[in-house]
């Protein structure tokens, strides 16, 4: 009988929890937000440029993606001079960092429209940030 009383201890407390959680979750998907939509489109984890600094939080400057800014990645493959045309369209500046297996000398400071590059036989290879700094 005991295990009978268990049982039922537990159903008494997870039923509510499942409600609750079935119901906002109903909330959620019936919201008609556009908004969602939109993140699912974008490449949250996609190196955008520009960027532009919205504030401070815990002493550090934060940045978002500005309003023509575009994914850094369409640089890959791309000849230099293309890249740097193309990044160009947006006000931002390509820097290499790397060419040809040799590091070369950057800017120290923090920019939010460099893109830092490795470039290989006068191609991008590899995006290595956007900003700079330290």
């Amino acid at each position: 009988m005991s295990g009978q009383r268990v049982h039922r201890r537990l159903l008494s407390v997870a039923a509510p929890t499942v409600a609750i959680t079935v119901g906002a979750l109903a909330l959620t998907g019936c919201s008609g937000d556009s908004g969602e939509a939109k993140t699912r489109e974008r490449d949250l984890t996609a190196l955008q440029c520009p960027m532009v600094e919205t504030g401070q939080q815990r002493g550090a400057n934060q940045y978002k993606p500005a309003k023509n800014a575009f994914n850094t990645a369409e640089l890959l493959g791309k000849e230099l001079t293309e890249a740097r045309e193309k990044a160009a369209r947006h006000d931002c500046e390509i820097i290499v960092a790397r060419e040809d297996g040799k590091s070369r000398p950057v800017p120290m400071e923090i920019d939010p429209t460099r893109i830092y590059v490795y470039v290989e036989h006068g191609a991008v290879r590899y995006v290595e940030g956007v900003g700079g700094g330290l």
